[in-house]
């Protein structure tokens, strides 16, 4: 039985449009495969990217609350070498009261090569706080 349920690792069971990342020699360890580090820095734009695009920071900072990662699994694939291009994207799975969770992927020709899901929380004052509404109606139309 394999670890990932087929949809994390089909390209179609995310929106697109995602984005595409070149794979450079900073971003290689010693062996001269793409570092485990460099990885979540592929996962970590293309979110970055997401919730620009979508107005999600805008919603969550109109009231003075923040977004911070509360938690990042990522889980390597297969081997990736400088050269090669990285197609990510990014799904909403959840949204709860005052968190949520996206999952993502990342594919090298169409071979899927890494996943990873990341919790993220609002915070106001210092402390975990209910999202406001148009941040909910941001993150829902992400596919949650």
């Amino acid at each position: 039985m394999p670890r990932w349920d087929a949809d994390r690792l089909d390209l179609s069971s995310y929106p697109g449009p995602g984005v595409d990342l070149p794979v450079m020699y900073a971003d290689l360890d010693t062996n001269g495969h793409l570092n485990n580090v460099a990885l979540g820095r592929f996962f970590e734009h293309q979110r970055a990217s997401s919730f620009a695009g979508s107005g999600f920071w805008h919603a969550v900072h109109a009231e003075g609350g923040f977004s911070v990662v509360g938690r990042v699994a990522i889980d390597y694939l297969r081997e990736v070498h400088m050269g090669s291009t990285l197609h990510v994207r990014s799904r909403m799975v959840r949204v709860g009261t005052s968190s949520a969770t996206v999952e993502q992927c990342a594919w090298r020709d169409g071979e899927a090569i890494g996943l990873a899901e990341v919790v993220f929380v609002h915070t106001k004052g210092g402390a975990s706080a209910p999202w406001p509404a148009a941040a909910v109606t941001v993150l829902r139309e992400m596919g949650a």
